[in-house]
């Protein structure tokens, strides 16, 4: 089982995945985080049977969760990696030709009343699922044959420390999940541009190729344009006098969203004159 090490010299060690714990433990932890890891989605339990339009086969899923501009919607089956595939992949099959109904969608509303009923009906009798199974260990064997069904797989893996404190790790294909911070790489050839390395970082964002945003890097602020070349992603500084320092390479974005608590103690927000919160959105470089 693998572990991890922590900034406190804590070590956390998984759950042993196969005998520690049950599948409806798995899936009440899941619950609770997933709003967390996707905040663009609402989560409800899916324990309704879909019936599979072609061979009449029934399967309940176990969650589903749906955007909150009602754009997309997932129908999730949550398993431990010791199952069979083969029932992996029956149920998949049924989810994914099955034909969404307005009953759905009133089971749904039934599960989470904050939904807007009218968007809903809409989003579950226009648009078929997408589709994730969530496991709790890796299975890169299942991975090929949940592709034919266009449906994701995503590890979530559960450790505990000496203190009973869990840490969660996700791997594999999900829906994109915002984060407030990437790493870039300071390209040597290209003096006036750094390297994202998280490529949906900026797509979060709404920061597209061409795009100029304006970004702090201690204290002051320079203008950075967006410029993607195949699959990578540059920024790269409009000044004459780029602040990077050819003597790093490693540099962090990081993102600051208006109304963010911040430290007071903390030396650059005393440099942008920003006491208690931020009054817009803000990215910050800084050397990592």
């Amino acid at each position: 089982m693998s572990k991890v090490l922590d900034h406190r010299d804590a070590w956390y060690q998984e759950l042993a995945p196969r005998d520690y714990y049950l599948e409806t433990d798995l899936e009440r932890t899941i619950k609770l985080y997933l709003e967390v890891i996707f905040p663009d989605f609402k989560v409800f339990s899916f324990k309704q049977q879909l019936v599979h339009s072609v061979t009449g086969n029934k399967s309940a899923a176990d969650l589903g969760m749906i955007k909150s501009d009602y754009s997309e919607w997932y129908v999730i089956e949550v398993e431990l990696g010791k199952h069979s595939k083969s029932e992996v992949l029956e149920q998949i099959d049924t989810f994914r030709n099955f034909r969404p109904t307005i009953d759905n969608s009133t089971y749904i509303y039934k599960e989470r009343s904050d939904f807007n009923k009218a968007k809903l009906d809409n989003l579950i009798v226009s648009k078929q699922p997408n589709l994730m199974v969530i496991v709790n260990e890796a299975k890169p064997d299942w991975k090929k044959d949940l592709a034919k069904f266009d449906c994701k797989l995503c590890i979530f893996q559960i450790y505990n420390d000496f203190e009973n404190k869990k840490l969660y790790r996700i791997d594999g294909d999900y829906p994109s999940v915002y984060t407030d911070f990437c790493f870039c790489k300071y390209e040597k050839y290209l003096p006036s541009a750094v390297k994202i390395l998280n490529t949906d970082f900026l797509n979060n964002y709404n920061i597209s190729n061409g795009e100029t945003i304006d970004i702090f890097f201690e204290g002051k602020s320079y203008l950075w344009t967006r410029e993607d070349d195949g699959r990578d992603i540059y920024l790269v500084c409009n000044s004459s006098h780029p602040p990077l320092d050819p003597m790093s390479s490693r540099y962090r974005l990081n993102y600051y969203s208006a109304k963010r608590a911040v430290p007071k103690s903390n030396f650059l927000f005393k440099l942008l004159g920003l006491k208690k919160e931020f009054n817009q959105n803000t990215f910050v470089f800084k050397k990592d």
